[in-house]
């Protein structure tokens, strides 16, 4: 396995920003580690140093890409005779909500998926939800306006202050159920070839129930309990982009390792 990072666009030879301290860990952990220009993907330029082996299996860490952009970065590794350890398909089955929301349904608010905010004003006018958390396949609003509406003239206003703020509402919308949650009690975990890591060795028995029903080589997932001490899940994200948040370094990488 061979790992790839962004390079520090003044410091070539570091990984950078919050990958650092990954990169210094994998490779003290005897894991080969290559660093490249993040900027230069949309140009297909890829020339990571050390250079990429035939026969490589690729893992990334690293700002996050669209779809499109993954399948761009996984084509460019195939050209080096290597193989990206998550393939397209699946970097989407964990990346966008709809990838993985059907399997497990079950566990998580109750979600509406439309194309355009013409279809969510309509959808949420029709509901007979009061409130609504808005967000696009990949991410909520993140200012201080936060991504509750209690209309659909709020849910409106949400997805036009995403577009504002990411510049594009990708993949689409989604409306989802608003639950009574416990926001202090949340915790990342990461699902490494089935095998669900933990930050604190805290492991709800919810988490094997969702691992049998979702399959990626690695991914995120997010718990959260509600007011009936019930552990619900709230996301699932591809490992590769996924924040690390209150997760040790160390921890992280030999959660890794086990790939």
């Amino acid at each position: 396995m061979r790992v790839i990072f962004p390079h520090n666009p003044l410091h070539e030879k570091e990984a950078d920003g919050p990958f650092s301290e990954e990169y210094e860990q994998l490779k003290e952990l005897g894991i080969d580690c290559s660093l490249f220009d993040y900027d230069s993907l949309p140009f297909n330029e890829f020339k990571p140093k050390p250079a990429i082996n035939e026969g490589d299996l690729i893992l990334y860490r690293g700002w996050m890409l669209t779809p499109t952009k993954y399948e761009n970065l996984s084509s460019m590794v195939d050209s080096k005779g290597a193989k990206m350890i998550t393939t397209p398909c699946e970097f989407i089955r964990s990346h966008h909500l709809p990838g993985w929301y059907e399997s497990v349904a079950e566990f998580t608010p109750e979600t509406i998926f439309v194309e355009n905010v013409e279809l969510a004003i309509s959808v949420a006018e029709n509901s007979g939800w009061q409130e609504f958390f808005v967000k696009d396949y990949v991410k909520s609003n993140y200012n201080e306006r936060g991504s509750i509406a209690k209309s659909p003239l709020e849910v409106d206003e949400i997805i036009s202050l995403i577009r504002e703020h990411r510049g594009e509402i990708e993949g689409g919308i989604a409306l989802r159920k608003v639950e009574n949650l416990a926001v202090e009690t949340e915790v990342r975990f990461f699902v490494v070839k089935g095998k669900a890591f933990s930050p604190n060795d805290c492991y709800p028995s919810v988490i094997n129930k969702i691992v049998e029903k979702h399959t990626a080589p690695f991914y995120s997932l997010d718990l959260i309990k509600n007011t009936d001490d019930e552990w619900r899940l709230i996301e699932i994200g591809d490992g590769q982009v996924s924040d690390r948040k209150n997760w040790d370094a160390e921890l992280f990488c030999r959660a890794i390792s086990a790939l």
